[in-house]
């Protein structure tokens, strides 16, 4: 007589250990490829140091985006009839909208078919993730790596401002220089002892590239260290990594990625707070004004007027004035004139990596286009479409986790969706800065986005 599996509900019953047939309890723990991926991701700059290596960027910079399709190969290479989130969704009809774009006339065809699969790679992790971590016991290590390898990428950042003969890469980015000459000299500054300081490339050979690591420290450090049950010494890890964070931050003058930095710890209170852990919420707030100050010291004790100069005028300009005269007008002109010029998109290729790599230079009728912000990228690759199903596919991701940190009955995954939440809503937030969702940014998103659907959605019937 044949045995019928049991039944599974697409619709997680938070709270309830997951359950994966077929899965011990010890393979699903362990260490493995979900980890590794999060260390690629954030570790595969340090490449970047060796010598000869500029020869090979582009191939070294393609590696974390090949990875993360290989993966989505991999792991569909059999169906098995496993549900896939909401978000996932929006995400195959945004694929579907852009190659029917590629029938536009103004089309770079081969940089158009280049974007649609960087696209795939960097969403990859929505489809393939959520069938690697299948608990709650993979997703706090994936989390740990997470924080891990952005604490390694923000202590490398302090290390080249203080020794940077050692620490600063060999060279930096040849495509960049080649586009604009004068990029290190222009992100140089002078620091309170008179020497030139390059904005920190962290593990990257980009100045200011150490901004994300620095970012994404600050946040991860503090919520982790907000949680239950931790130990005084991993807290202070928290802690450290959060004030090496944030400094790393007021060094590479990066303003944008450290409002978000400092507006995550409040985030993270207020969900404390809907949690009703007012007491763990007040003491964040506290904790973080306080990492805050000392890191604004330490950063204009070594950074000196610039590092003043440049925070500062945040306040005497204030935020939306700020704002308005950096992206704000960028985003006003794309929903006021290029949504008119162009509803439907303006043809796949023409702007990012992929037009300079494989666009058509022949297309005169179609000429590349210069985005800022993620908006104008998704209103040029499909209009006003495409514009509502990546708003759709986002808004999607951030309402499932704020979902599992207000009902999940388990406090360690409550503490693990409010950690992600905070992380998922910085990424959302730098759309508005820069085409966010054309970087590894993107893939970090996704990544935990697939991760915390997969820990939470399988639960014994």
């Amino acid at each position: 007589m044949q045995t019928q599996s049991p039944p599974y509900s697409a619709t997680p019953l938070v709270g309830v250990r997951p359950y994966a047939p077929g899965v011990t309890e010890g393979a699903r723990e362990r260490w493995g490829w979900p980890e590794l991926f999060i260390a690629i991701q954030l570790l595969w700059g340090a490449v970047l140091f060796l010598p000869g290596a500029q020869g090979y960027r582009l191939y070294i910079r393609a590696l974390p985006y090949v990875v993360s399709g290989a993966a989505l190969v991999y792991y569909f290479r059999r169906a098995t009839g496993e549900p896939t989130s909401a978000s996932a969704k929006w995400l195959v009809a945004c694929f579907a909208l852009l190659t029917l774009n590629l029938l536009q006339s103004t089309t770079h065809l081969v940089a158009g078919v280049g974007q649609i699969v960087f696209q795939i790679c960097i969403a990859a992790p929505a489809f393939w993730m959520s069938r690697a971590v299948r608990d709650e016991a993979r997703l706090e290590m994936l989390v740990w790596v997470f924080f891990a390898s952005s604490f390694v990428g923000s202590t490398m950042g302090i290390l080249q401002v203080y020794f940077p003969d050692l620490f600063l890469p060999p060279e930096f980015s040849q495509l960049a220089q080649a586009l604009n000459p004068d990029i290190v000299s222009s992100l140089t500054y002078v620091g309170a002892d008179g020497r030139p300081i390059i904005r920190p490339p962290g593990l990257s050979d980009l100045p200011g590239g150490a901004s994300v690591a620095g970012m994404m420290t600050v946040i991860l450090g503090l919520t982790l260290a907000a949680q239950r049950q931790r130990t005084w010494l991993v807290n202070a890890v928290c802690f450290a990594g959060g004030a090496i964070g944030m400094t790393v931050l007021f060094l590479t003058h990066v303003r944008a990625l450290s409002l978000l930095a400092v507006a995550s710890v409040g985030v993270a209170a207020v969900l404390r707070f809907r949690q009703g852990r007012t007491a763990e919420g007040t003491l964040g707030i506290v904790a973080g004004a306080g990492l805050l100050a000392c890191a604004y010291v330490w950063a204009v004790s070594v950074g000196g007027e610039a590092v003043t100069d440049r925070f500062l005028g945040l306040v005497d300009g204030g935020l939306f004035r700020t704002f308005e005269e950096s992206r704000g007008s960028v985003l006003r002109y794309t929903m006021a004139e290029l949504l008119y010029e162009f509803p439907l998109g303006a043809g796949l290729g023409r702007w990012g990596m992929m037009q300079v790599l494989f666009g058509d230079s022949t297309m005169w009728q179609a000429p590349p286009i210069h985005v800022e912000v993620q908006p104008t990228g998704w209103l040029l690759d499909g209009g006003l479409p495409l514009l509502v199903l990546h708003a759709g596919a986002l808004a999607t991701s951030l309402v499932y986790s704020y979902r599992i940190v207000v009902k999940a009955t388990a406090v360690r995954l409550r503490d693990l969706a409010a950690v992600l939440l905070c992380a998922q809503l910085a990424i959302v937030m730098l759309c508005l800065t820069g085409p966010a969702f054309n970087t590894q940014l993107g893939i970090q998103f996704w990544a935990v986005t697939g991760a915390l659907f997969g820990a939470t959605r399988f639960s014994r019937a």
